[in-house]
């Protein structure tokens, strides 16, 4: 894993993190029907690359996840947390997700994600705490609604 680096996504990755997004959700055996409905959620665009602060893991030359910040105005949201899913379960998502906080986070206000549902144990195991819950689709599905504190130590 050390060999794993952490690099600024450039807008001219987007179509390899789009399909990490993709294979990423699908590696927990949704529907087809329900990946289609999720696919427009699922895709960067370009002003994702202007609003959010965008990190890729290149592990031997190959791009194998990223995340996205995105500062608001009352707290920082994960927009975006993708792992290829071979590599899924190794660690790389723990060490993303540290080094984009590490980057992005220069206030003390909270951090949020929406997470899917199977992932909240995940992000249970990096401080997160569910508050709440969203509905998604297909309805009746919701997911974890999931926040940490961040505090700047001068």
């Amino acid at each position: 894993m050390s060999l794993a680096k952490t690099l600024q996504a450039q807008i001219e990755d987007i179509d390899e993190l789009n399909l990490i997004s993709f294979t990423s959700k699908q590696h927990w055996g949704y529907p087809e029907e329900w990946m289609e409905l999720w696919k427009e959620d699922l895709l960067l665009t370009e002003t994702d690359f202007e609003i959010q602060q965008i990190y890729k893991l290149v592990l031997e030359g190959k791009i194998i996840g990223f995340c996205a910040i995105q500062e608001l105005t009352e707290a920082y949201d994960v927009t975006n947390l993708w792992i290829e899913p071979a590599h899924i379960g190794l660690g790389f998502g723990k060490m993303l997700l540290s080094f984009c906080i590490e980057k992005a986070v220069k206030n003390d206000k909270p951090i949020i994600v929406e997470a899917d549902p199977n992932t909240e144990a995940f992000y249970a195991n990096q401080g997160f705490v569910t508050y709440g819950q969203k509905e998604s689709l297909p309805k009746g599905r919701f997911l974890p609604l999931m926040k940490r504190r961040y505090r700047i130590i001068e």
